[in-house]
């Protein structure tokens, strides 16, 4: 039976909870509510029921507000991984059935991403905690989505430039990880709540497409009309570096450094299908299909100033 009432935190901003917030509301089949600080700002659909908290998160007043809810999903930041272990325990002791925590990324339960990056590390001691409440009646899943490509275009995440037209390849630009985008990882939840055994207490991973450096670049080339200006960059020195930086500093731009090298780096497999990562979603539900030309051709229309 799919899951009806449903708890999201993290729901403000643009971050991937407003994407599944929206596909929540439009679907039409959920009670949503939106839990939040005491502080915040943010502001909802009528149709959202919105609980707030204390900013410190008591955990009494955490139970309180998520007990009568079968599913509660976290968008918490990448840094925010010790707000997630309040969460778990209210969710235990409400009553809740599932817990989907803030993962939307790689495949964090892999030692040598955790060796590579604080961030995927944090990630799968949450997983790791997950697993030690798991119960007949208290289960997870944990959505690893891949690189938001749309996202990517807009913050030059992956070293790929659109408004400048410049892009820096790693190694020589092939590696092709798994690409989506955050409208397509929220229908996805959509459909983990609508089929809850899927990956009841195990990671399920998105795959709509790979795709490399160069397809991006040679899909943004066409529709902007522009060639790139190339160049390439040291991995070693860049890996190093970075992890050099967070050691000595706890540096984010560090951290946010070492999960590009998770993404664009063979060795790290976010190319999920092609590394035989399981379960994929797509293989075991309809999902909307998804093409790097399609997601390039959204970005582009959005920024026709960058067209020449």
């Amino acid at each position: 039976m799919a899951f009806k009432n449903i708890l999201l935190f993290g729901a403000g901003g643009d971050s991937i909870g407003h994407y599944i917030l929206q596909a929540l509301v439009a679907d039409g089949s959920f009670s949503v509510t939106a839990l939040v600080r005491q502080s915040s700002k943010s502001a909802f659909p009528s149709s959202v029921a919105v609980t707030r908290v204390a900013d410190d998160f008591p955990h009494d007043e955490l139970v309180k507000a998520l007990r009568g809810q079968d599913v509660v999903i976290s968008t918490i930041a990448m840094f925010g991984q010790a707000e997630h272990y309040k969460l778990i325990d209210a969710a235990v002791e409400a009553g809740v059935e599932r817990f989907i925590p803030s993962e939307w990324g790689m495949d964090n339960s892999d030692p040598k991403n955790q060796e590579l990056c604080p961030i995927f590390k944090g990630k799968s001691e949450v997983e790791t905690y997950l697993r030690s409440k798991e119960s007949e009646r208290f289960s997870w899943t944990a959505v690893a989505t891949g690189i938001w490509l749309e996202w990517v275009l807009n913050v030059g995440f992956l070293d790929i430039f659109p408004i400048k037209h410049e892009v820096k390849y790693w190694q020589d630009g092939s590696h092709r990880p798994s690409l989506t985008t955050r409208a397509y990882g929220a229908q996805a939840t959509l459909q983990l709540l609508k089929h809850p055994d899927v990956a009841k207490n195990q990671r399920v991973f998105l795959c709509p497409v790979e795709g490399s450096q160069r397809e991006v670049v040679a899909e943004l080339e066409k529709q902007q009309r522009v060639k790139y200006s190339v160049s390439h960059v040291d991995t070693e020195s860049i890996v190093r570096g970075a992890q050099t930086k967070w050691e000595s500093d706890r540096d984010v731009i560090a951290a946010y450094k070492l999960v590009a090298a998770g993404v664009l780096l063979p060795e790290y497999k976010a190319d999920f299908a092609s590394a035989g990562k399981q379960p994929i979603l797509e293989q075991i539900v309809e999902m909307p299909k998804l093409t790097v030309e399609d997601i390039v051709r959204e970005w582009v229309e959005a920024h026709p100033e960058t067209v020449r």
